[in-house]
């Protein structure tokens, strides 16, 4: 069964994320997403890895399109492609208006600005000398000086239904995030009702999902840790909407109320377990791997099982995280 890890975006040592992606390769992962939020920066750890592995493929999970014109990102992707041609991902995505913030650039119109910034990547990434007049992005006579890759998986990080039926249309792949298994159908449907706009399917598209998950046998502090990490997307623009329509719009009332008072851990402490339950995969590692198969039935190809981004996990969570699901 196909299986990717996730890679957290908090800065972790070079050495040690080497030795985690060597094991994953070595039992059998077929990917490796590596994270971004305001720490590392994505394709520069992309590209390390690449250089410290022979088989498995590594992509940026993901990297937000407002931080990088399109005609940037095709550079990135090219340079990837060199360091290990064949084995190199490219996830996109629009992230949330708390990290455009961080970095005083707009948040605006994310469905025509994806649909732009991709028709331009793709037509560099396909070799082409682009002048292009849009809505957003204007580039000059841009060209790759160099061969562009042979093939550069597209996928586009999508959570609420209009960027799914984008998705649908112009991608190679999605990656979902931050739902439960139940909702997976429903997000399944969203993406065909792109994917038959231009006459395509499901069946052409690698159907992905980052779920974060901890193997562990300390359920009270797991849930701890895992409400403090619940409770700042609980604040992010794209995944308030996300939890609203998969039925946690009176949590999220509660949440909000006391976050907006200043008071974190009775914001923290409104998050029941069952949404927990629900949102995250965690227990044992029987309990993990029938958790993740519930995914798997409502229909998702690529689990990316990923620690918590969180900087009080254990030291061993990534190796009970390869073992548990190695291939």
């Amino acid at each position: 069964m196909r299986v990717a890890l996730g890679i957290p975006p908090i800065g972790l040592p070079m050495d040690f994320c080497t030795e985690v992606v060597r094991r994953a390769e070595d039992r059998g992962f077929e990917a490796i997403s590596v994270g971004e939020a305001w720490g590392i920066e994505t394709c520069t750890m992309v590209g390390a890895l690449l250089a410290r592995t022979h088989r498995i493929h590594i992509g940026t999970g993901i990297v937000s399109l407002y931080l990088r014109p399109p005609t940037l990102t095709a550079m990135q992707a090219a340079t990837l492609d060199i360091i290990a041609p064949g084995r190199a991902r490219l996830g996109l995505g629009v992230s949330t208006q708390n990290i455009n913030a961080f970095h005083g650039v707009p948040w605006d119109h994310p469905v025509a600005r994806t649909r732009e910034y991709v028709a331009i990547l793709r037509r560099v990434l396909a070799g082409e000398r682009v002048t292009h007049d849009g809505q957003f992005y204007r580039p000059r006579g841009f060209q790759l000086s160099m061969a562009p890759p042979k093939r550069m998986p597209i996928y586009l990080a999508a959570v609420n239904p209009k960027m799914l039926q984008l998705a649908g249309e112009i991608a190679d792949g999605v990656l979902l995030a931050w739902l439960p298994a139940r909702q997976v159908p429903d997000s399944l449907a969203e993406i065909a009702k792109g994917a038959a706009r231009v006459g395509r399917s499901l069946a052409d598209i690698d159907i992905g999902c980052y779920i974060h998950t901890a193997v562990t046998s300390n359920r009270e502090q797991t849930l701890q840790q895992l409400r403090r990490v619940l409770v700042g997307y609980c604040q992010a623009n794209t995944y308030i909407q996300g939890f609203r329509h998969f039925g946690y719009g009176d949590i999220l009332e509660e949440v909000h109320h006391h976050w907006k008072a200043g008071d974190r851990p009775g914001a923290e402490a409104a998050i029941p377990e069952r949404m927990i339950e629900e949102l995250y995969v965690f227990g044992t590692a029987d309990e993990c791997r029938a958790h993740i198969d519930r995914f798997r039935e409502g229909g998702i190809q690529l689990p990316v099982v990923a620690v918590p981004p969180s900087s009080r996990m254990p030291d061993d969570a990534f190796a009970q995280l390869v073992d548990t699901f190695a291939q």
